[in-house]
């Protein structure tokens, strides 16, 4: 059940693709300052519910609501706006701009001066870049990234880009940020210092994590709480040592529906 404190409210939620319900009846709330864990097997539906939560998809069915205000229909744009951001499970960086440029991108959602403002140079639009250059430093720096902040963003190494990422979906100053498997392909290293980072966006900014990952150990080690998804439905939800012994939960990871 979805509680009226929730930042993040997903009530019945579900999506069709023609004849294919790839969401059915989908219920989950996220509350302010928590990490909440998405997991499933390959093909739950994890990544189609971002994309719905987030004005990529229009929902078949159900409720979305951010801060207690209905989020459907909205563009992608506009529900950044309103301080939900994300990043994605195949890295979308531009890759021929530096990394500089492509938080600046990210800081742009946030600016205050218009095309002609733009085009006469004035100096609220002068004062403005430099704003938005400094945020975007910042933004580098907390994710270790400032040193290579002049780098082209497809020369950098695949844990980098990862980072680069994150610090341009911080750069549209989110109240929940949605991570699409934030840590595929990484060493276990770098999935430490990734999960660093999280704790430390939580605490630093009062940052509320959506965290979506197929590394079942990060999401039990990091989260507050974790729902898991299993053909399109939720099977399950509540604190990560309860999930963990939840009997449709061991069955969908083991295989339980193919046998």
């Amino acid at each position: 059940m979805c509680s009226a404190k929730a930042l993040l409210e997903v009530a019945s939620v579900g999506k069709r693709f023609g004849g294919l319900a790839a969401l059915t009846e989908v219920s989950l709330s996220v509350q302010q300052g928590e990490i909440y864990g998405l997991i499933g097997p390959h093909c739950a539906g994890k990544t189609t519910l971002v994309n719905c939560m987030t004005g990529l998809y229009s929902v078949s069915d159900g409720q979305i609501r951010l801060s207690g205000e209905s989020i459907q229909g909205l563009k992608p744009h506009a529900i950044v706006q309103r301080g939900f951001a994300r990043t994605f499970q195949n890295i979308r960086l531009f890759a021929n701009m530096t990394a500089l440029e492509n938080v600046m991108v990210g800081c742009h959602p946030r600016s205050r001066v218009g095309v002609l403002g733009a085009v006469l140079r004035t100096a609220s639009e002068r004062r403005e870049e430099r704003e938005i250059r400094e945020a975007a430093h910042f933004w580098l720096t907390r994710v270790g990234l400032n040193a290579k902040a002049r780098s082209l963003a497809g020369h950098l190494p695949y844990g980098a880009q990862r980072r680069l990422e994150i610090a341009r979906a911080l750069a549209t100053e989110p109240h929940l940020l949605a991570l699409d498997e934030p840590v595929a392909g990484m060493n276990p290293s770098e999935r430490r210092d990734m999960a660093d980072l999280f704790l430390r966006l939580r605490h630093d900014h009062q940052l509320t994590l959506l965290l979506i990952e197929h590394d079942v150990k990060l999401v039990m080690g990091l989260c507050d709480r974790v729902a898991v998804l299993d053909y399109g439905r939720k099977i399950a939800e509540g604190s990560p040592a309860s999930v963990q012994k939840d009997a449709a939960v061991i069955k969908a990871y083991l295989g339980g529906h193919a046998a």
